[in-house]
């Protein structure tokens, strides 16, 4: 049996909504690539962990196919255990090395890599990109997540101490134990005085003293972790026939966002991996989550109006102030903020720009393509021609997506916005929800769960009713194992309107589920 540091502190096994065959086909999309559409494609994620990433997408494309590879076994136990739960016919999970794998012709639409690349030796690297060159489909797409440098060099300092300090011990929870306290000793000792070493090393401390355990093990204080230059990556995965599509962070490509002397020299390149070389440097780039396909693909990066043509819109900001939608046909202002970050805002001015972006939010959490919403505008605007409402409405779109206001799928979102007699939560949520606190939706994000929503989704499995699930809860209540509160009292299951908030407090929870996707009848 092969033992790792991932055996005794496993990895955090979460979904990645980047490296999502839904994500990843609108990328190709954008850029004039016709890949395989996730629903039905082949899938291969190397350095699967337990699962937490590509369990979720086999249960949600049931008629696609999954092959996960990693070379712990106790994490690919764990990972086959929730597959069994799941009752999932269309997913492999292999415990292997990928030195030793062997895929004979198989080939794969689309290859998951998070995590792995800057974490193993140069043999193992070449490995895997070795595998994306064999066996990606003609049309298929790769993902590869690493650290990158000039980015790391900093982090790289922090990393240093903590192994010199943590070297004589073996155990990985020593490990980790002595890891911390040498980021204590350095954060009180510093000298006190002003400087930049000084500034980078508090920033640096202060974000690792906050990460859990199994984090700080595996992302700093593996023997391996060897970040690189982009082009140095490029370099390695040109060898193996793969060139650069994009990154799934497509914001992160757009000169646009950059000084305007940054734009005018690095727009005159006629090479996007020096030019993105260059932004790296100009922006100290720690990560990049690379978007590769086979060389001889025929792609390009002049955007227009029909590059989004059949691609689903994901709003990322909401509204910051409640504005009437019914009739309100000459709002020519929206208040947006950031859903992941509130401090975050934006403006949104112009009749049909508004328009377009209220009725994505209306249909939330379900998604609408780009000429759903067009032709949804189009109806609420007669007098206006629909190619002007498309034409106005793809350039702001453009705009917004290397803002990251929004992000494009493929597919849709797989979810219900009612709560139906029976209700039923995402199976793989609800089976990540028994052990974890982040579990996947139904598009493939990340959603961060209390510990009573977890416990109720449980019954939420579309064999309930309302009145099952608020007696099912009204029986943790009675343990002990949940409480009711109202004015920030406990309820007494004995007063009489107990029976009332309970099934409020369901009600709530249900409408919480459907608004974060999670809902699937």
């Amino acid at each position: 049996m092969t033992m790792t540091t991932y055996d005794s502190i496993p990895y955090p096994s979460h979904c990645y909504q980047q490296s999502s065959p839904a994500s990843l086909s609108a990328i190709a999309n954008l850029f004039g690539l016709s890949p395989v559409k996730p629903e039905k494609a082949r899938v291969l994620e190397i350095g699967c962990a337990s699962g937490g990433n590509i369990i979720p997408l086999a249960s949600r494309f049931s008629n696609a196919r999954f092959l996960g590879v990693d070379l712990s076994e106790k994490q690919i136990e764990v990972g086959q255990q929730r597959v069994d739960a799941l009752n999932l016919k269309n997913i492999e999970l292999v415990a292997e090395s990928i030195l030793d794998l062997d895929l004979k012709d198989e080939a794969f639409d689309y290859i998951i890599a998070h995590g792995i690349y800057s974490w193993v030796p140069e043999d193992v690297q070449n490995r895997l990109l070795q595998i994306c060159g064999d066996h990606l489909s003609d049309t298929g797409v790769a993902y590869i997540s690493y650290n990158t440098l000039p980015g790391w060099n900093a982090l790289k300092t922090v990393r240093d101490m903590m192994l010199y300090h943590s070297g004589n011990f073996d155990d990985p929870a020593q490990k980790v134990l002595e890891a911390r306290k040498m980021l204590n000793f350095i954060a009180q000792n510093i000298k006190s005085d002003g400087g930049a070493y000084k500034e980078l090393l508090e920033s640096e401390i202060k974000t690792l003293q906050q990460v859990d355990d199994n984090y700080l093990l595996h992302d700093h204080l593996e023997v391996v972790n060897h970040p690189c230059y982009f082009n140095e990556f490029m370099t390695s995965a040109s060898r193996h026939g793969l060139v650069y599509l994009g990154d799934s962070d497509l914001a992160s490509m757009y000169l646009g966002n950059h000084e305007k002397g940054a734009v005018e020299t690095l727009g005159a390149l006629n090479d996007v991996i020096r030019q993105e070389q260059y932004l790296d440097y100009i922006t100290n780039r720690r990560f990049r989550m690379t978007v590769l396909c086979k060389n001889g693909n025929v792609f390009h990066r002049t955007l227009t109006d029909d590059s989004l043509a059949g691609l689903y819109i994901v709003p990322s900001y909401v509204l910051a102030e409640n504005v009437s939608v019914a009739s309100n046909t000459d709002i020519t202002a929206l208040k947006l903020k950031s859903v992941k970050k509130p401090e975050n805002n934006a403006d949104l001015t112009g009749n049909i720009t508004c328009l377009c972006y209220l009725e994505i939010l209306k249909a939330a959490p379900l998604l609408l393509t780009f000429e759903e919403i067009v032709e949804r505008v189009a109806t609420i605007l007669k007098e206006t021609d629909k190619a002007v409402i498309r034409k106005e409405f793809a350039s702001v779109a453009f705009k917004m997506l290397f803002k990251n206001m929004i992000g494009l799928s493929s597919s849709g979102a797989g979810c219900v916005t009612h709560v139906s007699e029976k209700p039923e939560v995402f199976p793989a949520a609800r089976q990540q929800g028994l052990s974890e606190s982040l579990v996947a939706n139904t598009r493939h994000e990340a959603v961060r769960l209390r510990n009573d929503q977890r416990v109720v989704m449980q019954y939420v499995n579309g064999s309930n009713s309302l009145n099952d699930i608020v007696e099912c809860v009204k029986g943790h209540i009675e343990k002990g194992e949940l409480s009711l509160k109202a004015n920030d009292k406990a309820v007494d299951l004995s007063n009489p309107q107990a029976a009332g908030l309970m099934k409020s407090y369901v009600e709530r929870l249900l409408v919480e589920f459907a608004r974060n996707a999670m809902l699937t009848a």
